[in-house]
């Protein structure tokens, strides 16, 4: 019998069925029982064997022409040609192999952190959810950042993250190096939870032991502060940034130095117009349970930035006063390097040939304590209008007709402050120091 004839790329293209047919074969004279089936649409490798355990002949069908090339099909063609002579079924074989690629697949580092991602809104306390999402992938999804992202999660090693943390380090922002510490060993001990390490092909925590101490990170007493030049930059910037981000830098100092993530996610449910309260929840408060719901006095400034924000926002508008939604999720797309480059230009106008210090919106927190405490508020007051009141106590009172009057004193200096007119909040600061 004359040997079949090798198929070729240029000979496929061309092959049509013959006169009166709807489809023919071919045999590839170079791989054992690989045949092209060609019809009137289609041409198709098979593979024509008699499976383990079949009487007749099968057609196992290998892919498409030219999705899948001669070349791919003559290698999974010699492929599943071994596996029948060890007497598998290719069949069963590719769907084993399918299956173990997944579950492979899963246990990827990428993987197990997209699912501890996801995870992390749905944990106990969950108030830094969004952020902790965005610094694990920055740091940890990035390939650029991280150069072991696709390997298995049971072969990182305390090497791996060591030498990653020592880059975040290496950047200068031990500070940051430190949080991603804090956050990849969180990461591990969920991963090695007892309804997951399995799944995951886990059997230790490579982290378990690294802690600040061995890696020599400590996070820093920050003094940061904005003086009178940088706060008037600061009020500048933020009036020239239309909603949600000028209005939202704005209220975060009107009411009293708020976290960027408090400020953030206030809903209208939580304003009282008639009240002038803010009425924080305890599960976006930090340290909310020790300080329960937190009441943040709204002076008529305050007020009125709220009442024109509302004024604003078209009939039907949800709960979430920053919002890209109408209201329905609060926005959290706020680009501080923009704003810092914003403000440090209106800096540069105030002082030329002066250049801001790196500052965070977390530092309008020492603005507010500071300037209360040189205005000679009560620290007690002082530390609640901020929220930073920690341990429990017998004293459950929530100091609102005391936080009403520093929050006036606070902000009427303020103003005094940004229009020039006053030098700083000691309350014997000369006026128009500059």
């Amino acid at each position: 019998m004359t040997r079949p004839r090798a198929l070729d790329a240029e000979r496929i293209k061309k092959l049509r069925p013959r006169k009166g047919h709807d489809r023919d074969e071919y045999a590839d004279g170079k791989t054992p029982n690989l045949f092209l089936r060609v019809g009137r649409r289609h041409k198709v490798f098979e593979l024509i064997v008699r499976c383990p355990g079949a009487r007749d002949p099968t057609r196992l069908r290998i892919g498409t022409f030219p999705k899948t090339t001669l070349d791919r099909a003559r290698e999974v063609a010699a492929d599943w040609n071994q596996l029948l002579e060890l007497g598998l079924d290719p069949r069963q074989e590719t769907k084993r192999r399918e299956r173990e690629a997944a579950v492979d697949e899963r246990r990827t580092f990428r993987s197990v952190m997209e699912d501890y991602i996801a995870w992390l809104p749905n944990r106990k306390r969950n108030r830094h959810a969004a952020a902790d999402a965005a610094a694990l992938s920055a740091e940890f999804l990035d390939p650029d950042r991280n150069g072991w992202i696709d390997k298995a999660i049971a072969d990182v090693t305390k090497a791996d993250v060591g030498s990653l943390i020592e880059n975040i380090r290496g950047r200068g922002v031990p500070g940051r190096a430190l949080e991603a510490l804090g956050l990849i060993k969180g990461f591990f001990v969920w991963a090695n939870g007892p309804a997951r390490y399995q799944g995951y092909g886990l059997t230790s925590n490579p982290v378990a032991d690294v802690t600040p101490d061995v890696m020599q990170l400590e996070r820093g007493v920050r003094e940061r502060t904005l003086d009178v030049a940088e706060l008037r930059a600061y009020w500048r910037a933020s009036l020239a940034m239309s909603y949600p981000d000028g209005p939202l830098y704005r209220l975060v100092l009107l009411a009293g130095g708020r976290r960027r993530d408090e400020a953030e996610g206030v809903r209208w449910s939580e304003i009282d117009i008639e009240k002038r309260l803010w009425t924080i929840p305890k599960e976006r408060v930090k340290h909310g349970d020790d300080l329960l719901d937190l009441y943040v006095v709204l002076t008529d400034e305050a007020i009125a930035l709220l009442e024109e924000l509302r004024r604003g926002q078209p009939e039907g508008w949800g709960d979430c006063i920053f919002s890209v939604t109408n209201g329905q999720s609060p926005y959290t797309g706020y680009d501080m390097d923009d704003f810092r480059a914003r403000v440090e230009e209106e800096y540069r106008k105030l002082r030329p040939g002066s250049a801001m210090d790196g500052w965070w919106l977390h530092d309008l927190r020492r603005v507010v304590r500071t300037g209360m405490s040189q205005l000679g508020v009560p620290p007690e007051i002082a530390d609640y209008v901020i929220g930073h009141r920690k341990k429990k106590d017998y004293n459950q009172d929530r100091f609102i007709p005391q936080c009403r009057k520093a929050m006036r004193q606070f902000t009427d200096r303020l103003f005094r402050v940004i229009d020039g007119s006053a030098a700083g909040f000691h309350a014997d600061d000369p006026d128009n120091a500059e």
